[in-house]
């Protein structure tokens, strides 16, 4: 069943929201996070943290969500809200992003058209219509400006360049993408109906509620939910024919998932050596040729700057978006863009020879529809002095640059990144690992070290691994000289034997004559290691004392023998006197004797 826990409504509920007891403070979402838009946040236990995204930071390419070992991140979902709509038979179009038939690799892509009518969409048609809409815009702003453009219609860049690089803003193309151009078509042709964007983007979702484009898009679904409405309502797609979508027909803007698409369906230059125009993918590139703008910006010199530059955040394109639910690689998900657009390309030609009425026109749009505009929307941070940085650092240890490992363990670059994201709040002085463990291990270290009781530490063949300080002293022998023997080399095996067969706790006392030792043994068994460690206290002085406090007793016993024997000879006589017999006094006597002795022995004082 699908998971309907978080519902994007309103914009109340965060797009990607985390699961505290399923986040096991591993990073691993920090150091994937390309804008570091995760905030360490303490939980209810001590040290722990759960991870957060920071929405005012987070550019939602989906990274934190994909690498999550524990599946502790969750994303929104429209789901909730739609399904009532396609159930009641409402007028729900699909716009089915062009990277579809990568998503569904074991079919007929044109099964799809088919299906989303089977659960409940009255009209289906390619987003690509939208995006032939925005490639004429490009084709236009590009033959008639001369300004460097950086391209749109991927809302992570968007988001990239309005939160982190808004110097750059001058050169974000204001046009919209072909979702919204797509929306906004469907809205006119179609008054009052709703519609559903498909696609395999996260950002999508933050899309259709920014200002100024709130307008085309009622709601958002991912690839990997519809896979997942298609099993609940039973549609088996390799079960059904195909089908064309509504209406118009796009042509070659079926490309714009793949890099580079863009540019070919904007009849522009796809050439690798034209210094006009450039296509990279990946976050990691995104953000050099930013870096490349600002650059060029400050330096006054435009020259060596694109004058078009198509931008995706995921590589290779959007083929390889986040909820894409295949999980063939990104050049097989090409492979199968690109023979579709072949074959709709030859089932189009075929149907304009049969019938030129059975292709519709191409769609129009006002131009007004096809703009958009941006915000700043960097976060306004203090930076910290150098004082500040320092006293950071030294709440895990670093003193001195020597300190500063620059691991990047904890998620970030350096230590002093780190030590700015904690002025920040974005992170904990605790996410140090090198630090943690070393501490970990010195406190573990101070406590082995100075406990008086000896532990010794053996595997399952019964060799000696590890022992302390107090077990040197205890059997007299150094640590060098064991490791690595047998254990019957200073130690009786038996209680470590046993605690290795039942694999549980065995207590008990071994005494060494030739060591003048008696001791107290406690063995745990680690399944995990597969070790046996033995805690072991000295009680010889505890049994010497036991003993001298037997021999004072046993003595006192005895002088006690003497006086009662003197005794009973008065006692005979008295006895004859009152008339009783020197056997009963004697039985009287015996009996006090024996209580007096067997309170001895229930103290714990008489010997065995």
């Amino acid at each position: 069943m699908i998971e309907e826990v978080y519902y994007k409504e309103g914009g109340n509920v965060g797009i990607i929201t985390t699961i505290d007891a399923k986040c096991k403070d591993c990073y691993k979402c920090l150091r994937t996070c390309p804008v570091k838009a995760i905030r360490m946040e303490r939980g209810a236990l001590p040290h722990e943290l759960h991870a957060r995204v920071c929405e005012e930071r987070c550019i939602f390419d989906g990274s934190c969500v994909m690498v999550c070992p524990q599946n502790a991140k969750k994303v929104a979902s429209d789901l909730g809200s739609l399904r009532p709509l396609l159930g009641k038979g409402e007028r729900v179009a699909a716009s089915l992003a062009p990277s579809f038939p990568s998503a569904f690799p074991d079919v007929d892509p044109r099964v799809v058209p088919t299906a989303l009518r089977l659960i409940g969409f009255s009209f289906v048609q390619e987003t690509a219509i939208g995006a032939e809409l925005v490639s004429e815009e490009y084709t236009r702003r590009f033959r008639e400006e001369d300004t460097p453009l950086i391209s749109s219609p991927c809302p992570v860049v968007v988001n990239l360049v309005e939160r982190h690089y808004p110097e750059v803003i001058p050169y974000l193309a204001p046009v919209v993408s072909p979702m919204v151009a797509h929306g906004r078509y469907l809205k006119q042709i179609m008054p009052g109906t709703k519609v559903v964007f498909i696609g395999p983007c996260i950002a999508k979702l933050g899309e259709r509620e920014e200002p100024g484009v709130d307008d085309a898009i009622d709601f958002v679904l991912t690839f990997e939910e519809l896979k997942n409405v298609f099993l609940q309502a039973g549609v088996d797609l390799a079960s059904l024919e195909p089908s064309r979508f509504d209406g118009a027909v796009p042509e070659t803007a079926r490309l714009f998932p793949v890099e580079g698409g863009m540019l070919r369906s904007a009849s522009l230059s796809t050439d690798m050596l034209d210094c006009d125009v450039l296509t990279v993918s990946g976050l990691e590139s995104c953000k050099e040729v930013l870096k490349q703008f600002i650059r060029g910006m400050r330096q006054g010199d435009r020259t060596h700057l694109p004058r078009l530059v198509d931008m995706l955040a995921c590589e290779g394109g959007c083929i390889n978006g986040p909820k894409n639910p295949s999980v063939e690689d990104v050049y097989t998900r090409r492979a199968r863009v690109l023979e579709y657009v072949k074959q709709s390309s030859d089932d189009r030609n075929q149907s304009k020879e049969a019938d030129a009425q059975d292709v519709p026109e191409r769609p129009e749009i006002p131009q007004k529809l096809l703009e958009r505009s941006y915000r700043n929307l960097k976060p306004d941070v203090q930076a910290p002095d150098e004082g500040i940085i320092k006293a950071i650092l030294a709440k895990t240890g670093k003193h001195s640059k020597s300190d500063e490992l620059n691991c990047g363990a904890c998620g970030y670059d350096s230590c002093r990144d780190k030590a700015i994201a904690v002025f920040q709040g974005m992170a904990d002085p605790e996410m140090c690992i090198p630090y943690m463990r070393e501490r970990a291990e010195s406190v573990a270290n101070l406590f082995v070290a100075s406990t008086p009781n000896a532990i010794v530490v053996i595997d399952e063949d019964e060799v000696i691994r590890d022992l302390n300080a107090a077990a040197e002293r205890m059997f007299k022998r150094k640590k060098g000289e064991v490791v690595g023997k047998n254990l019957s080399a200073i130690l009786e095996p038996g209680y470590f034997r046993q605690a290795l067969q039942e694999k549980t706790i065995v207590q008990g006392e071994v005494c060494y004559p030739d060591k003048e030792l008696v001791t107290y043994q406690t063995i745990f068994y680690e399944p995990s290691e597969r070790l046996a460690m033995g805690i072991i206290a000295d009680i010889t002085e505890e049994r010497k004392r036991e003993r001298r406090l037997l021999e004072i007793r046993e003595q006192t016993l005895d002088k006690a023998q003497g006086v009662i024997n003197k005794q009973m000879e008065v006692a005979q006589k008295i006895a004859g006197l009152l008339g009783e017999t020197t056997a009963e006094t004697k039985v009287l006597l015996t009996n006090l004797m024996n209580t007096f002795r067997n309170e001895g022995e229930s103290n714990g004082t008489s010997s065995r």
